[in-house]
């Protein structure tokens, strides 16, 4: 018989992980950050991408109102530096530029990250004091990526001065 509640002595029931129970929770866990991992690089490389291309859509519609509220020729254009307008079709950054006083004024800068390709206009996007173009433009946003059906949007500006972003799939090599 047992006395008034006393456990029996010994070590039933001890507490805690085995060995092999611990090795099987990191073979699973590695097994499923090894899935995992693939789908969040290209979910993030999406978002930048997206991101990018909406900020370049803005930058867009503001260099348009800037032109159309000030009465003067406004221009977005490529920049390496972030302080002026390049002359070259490949874009690392870009600006909204008023360049109708003796000394050009930037509105907005932007400098894209590294990972990001930008191409546009050489000469860049010049909205008339209407808020209107010359001729309609656009600009390509591309992420080298090891998925190339999914790498770029291609924003177009019309003559209205309106711009779209869209993907661009099947021909995503980036320049």
């Amino acid at each position: 018989m047992r006395s008034g509640g006393r456990r029996p002595q010994g070590r039933i029931g001890a507490g805690g992980f085995s060995l092999v129970e611990l090795m099987v929770t990191v073979a699973v866990l590695a097994i499923l950050s090894a899935v995992a991992v693939p789908s969040m690089t290209g979910l993030i490389n999406a978002n930048r991408l997206s991101s990018a291309s909406s900020e370049l859509v803005a930058a867009v519609q503001f260099a348009r109102s800037e032109a159309v509220r000030r009465n003067v020729q406004v221009k977005l254009c490529g920049t390496a530096d972030g302080a002026t307008c390049t002359k070259a079709a490949g874009w690392s950054g870009w600006l909204v530029i008023d360049e109708s006083g003796a000394k050009p004024e930037v509105l907005r800068t932007l400098v894209a990250p590294e990972s990001l390709q930008i191409s546009g206009p050489a000469n860049g996007v010049v909205f008339r004091p209407s808020g209107l173009l010359a001729a309609a433009s656009s600009l390509t946003v591309c992420m080298p990526t090891t998925n190339p059906s999914s790498n770029q949007r291609v924003i177009t500006i019309n003559v209205s001065g309106s711009a779209r972003s869209s993907s661009k799939d099947g021909k995503g090599q980036c320049a």
